[in-house]
């Protein structure tokens, strides 16, 4: 069976595709669409990053790996870890094919730290906390990688908040450091793609995404035909992070992809962001929710010490925070309340909203230490409480409802780790429309819509993800065919179906026959739909992750600041 490189642009869509191909400006891209297959591939819900990207690798839904956002719960408490490898459940793709004696290659796939012994090597994404020796396998190749690309690191180091504030063009220097890391990320995949002959190489490409997410406004009045002034340059900083992986697939890639099977594809799609919303205010309101006595009060004094560590670069806030340290009441409370929903009364609160996207979980007891909601027709009944503030929740500037789809819980997810999923999903207006994931932050804002991010200025998030990624599929095991919609979950089965490996039980996606030499008219599931498997059944095959933290608190802290300095929370 034939070799496979699997390529991922985080954030990739058609959107920025066909318009570039239609201008001839993405030459190889249209090759491949032409000769191969291509689908919308629909992202989870909500579409999050560590989500998707562990549906991807490991083929199951939520319920089955645990990861639905960048955080979970640590046990017994109202704390949030960091998602990493260590607390994700199943069946990598590339331990699948390690145990059957592939030699496989893995670079900057998000939830992967610390790094995995694997047949092959290991480079972990966005949750390392620094390019240590845990982020890398075997230990030996961090020399490597530093010695053959100048300037390597996990991520890129733009300090969005300093530019902003302090340099004469925050927009050109913060273009300038993105594509430096983009040019990072090329030169790193082209050493590793040559260092041997892999039989799955995974390499993902987060660069996309950063881009999208500060300049998507400009490259969608672009593409629409209707640019205002200074959108030029903003918009060519998006289409030019596509044309360069255009140009090495044409390039430095052609020879070494010939003989092998081709994925390109994405974690989620993109679109406008037109507003924030104070989503656990709102509980509040509704009566579902409670704060800390004198938490509103506090706000003055937040937003001072926001905007003065704002106007300080980030090594010298970090060295500052280190140097000022936390008083041993406020320690004492983080262990067991996070600093990100600190100001929540959980005594007196039944349902909160935890990240961006609509996720809403009840407090339930026995399942949270502070839970007031009693049994499942109680949680029911604050479900069905929440749905119906929610529905009524419009946006001022037109009057239309800002919540648009409810899913429970049980429709979204299955699996052992169900108790761990979101009680309530909402989706926020074709998610153009994410929560706040600070309540500090929301109880500075004035109103509960309180329109796009400001924070960063000029180079404040335009855009954010929808559900919509993309599928190319080429190489000699791949036949053209106009494929409809597949799912994320999909992939794992399909290339382990190029590569000729065994089928794992818990996977929820399917091969994609359709596409594939020698699976014409082959019986199988709806495309982009999942399959049901029992709940608790997750198999071992190739190393079940354990559970555990992954992080020294210091490293959880890096991690937290990354995340924040992306505008994720």
């Amino acid at each position: 069976m034939a070799r496979t490189c699997i390529i991922g642009l985080d954030g990739g869509t058609f959107k920025v595709i066909d318009y570039l191909a239609a201008q001839g400006r993405l030459p190889n891209f249209s090759r491949l669409m032409a000769n191969g297959s291509r689908a919308v591939l629909m992202s989870t819900v909500p579409p999050i990053t560590p989500a998707a990207w562990s549906s991807f690798y490991m083929g199951t839904n939520p319920g089955k790996h645990g990861s639905v956002g960048f955080f979970r719960f640590r046990s017994g408490s109202y704390r949030l870890e960091p998602m990493n490898a260590n607390t994700v459940r199943g069946t990598a793709l590339w331990s699948l094919a390690g145990s059957e004696g592939k030699r496989v290659c893995v670079y900057d796939v998000p939830v992967t730290y610390p790094a995995a012994p694997v047949n092959g090597i290991m480079i972990s994404g966005m949750d390392a906390p620094h390019f240590n020796d845990r982020s890398v396998f075997p230990a030996g190749l961090r020399r490597e990688i530093l010695d053959t690309v100048p300037g390597f690191d996990i991520s890129s180091s733009v300090d969005y908040r300093y530019l902003a504030r302090h340099h004469p063009d925050p927009e050109g220097e913060c273009i300038r450091q993105l594509q430096a890391h983009q040019e990072i990320e090329i030169g790193t995949v082209n050493h590793l793609m040559h260092k041997e002959q892999w039989d799955l190489l995974v390499a993902i490409f987060r660069s996309t995404d950063s881009f999208q997410h500060i300049f998507w406004d400009s490259a969608a009045r672009m593409m629409a035909g209707s640019p205002r002034e200074g959108d030029e340059r903003r918009a060519e900083a998006v289409f030019g992070a596509y044309e360069r992986i255009d140009k090495e697939l044409g390039g430095s890639w052609k020879q070494w992809l010939e003989s092998r099977n081709l994925v390109v594809m994405s974690d989620h799609g993109f679109g406008g962001l037109k507003s924030e919303i104070c989503l656990n205010r709102f509980l509040a309101e509704a009566g579902l929710l409670a704060f800390m006595p004198g938490s509103a009060r506090s706000t003055p004094k937040k937003l001072l010490a926001d905007q003065f560590r704002d106007h300080l670069p980030r090594n010298l806030r970090k060295r500052l925070k280190k140097a000022l340290g936390r008083d041993d009441s406020e320690r004492r409370w983080q262990i067991f309340v996070d600093s990100l929903v600190a100001d929540i009364d959980f005594s007196r609160t039944r349902i909160f909203s935890i990240a961006q996207f609509g996720c809403f979980y009840v407090n339930m007891k026995g399942r949270r230490p502070l839970g007031i909601v009693a049994g499942e027709t109680e949680r029911r009944t604050v479900i069905a409480e929440a749905r119906e503030a929610l529905a009524g929740l419009v946006d001022p500037e037109d009057g239309e409802p800002v919540a648009t789809r409810f899913y429970d819980r049980d429709e979204l997810y299955h699996g052992s780790l169900l108790e761990e999923m979101p009680d309530l999903v909402v989706e926020l207006r074709d998610y153009a429309y994410q929560g706040i994931y600070n309540t500090s932050d929301e109880l500075a804002q004035e109103k509960i819509i309180c329109g796009p991010p400001q924070r960063f200025g000029r180079l404040s998030y335009t855009g954010t993800h929808r559900s919509e990624g993309i599928l190319i599929l080429s190489g000699p095991g791949v036949r053209p065919t106009k494929l409809p919609a597949a799912s994320i979950i999909d992939i794992a089965p399909t290339v382990a179906r190029m590569m000729g490996l065994p089928e794992v039980p818990e996977w929820d996606g399917r091969a994609l026959e359709e596409a594939l030499i020698g699976g014409e008219g082959k019986p199988g599931a709806q495309p982009g739909k999942t399959r049901a498997f029992p709940a608790g059944k997750e198999s071992a095959r190739g190393g079940q992750q354990p559970r555990g933290a992954g992080y020294s608190e210091e490293d959880e802290e890096a991690v937290r600041q990354r995340l924040q300095d992306l505008g994720y929370i």
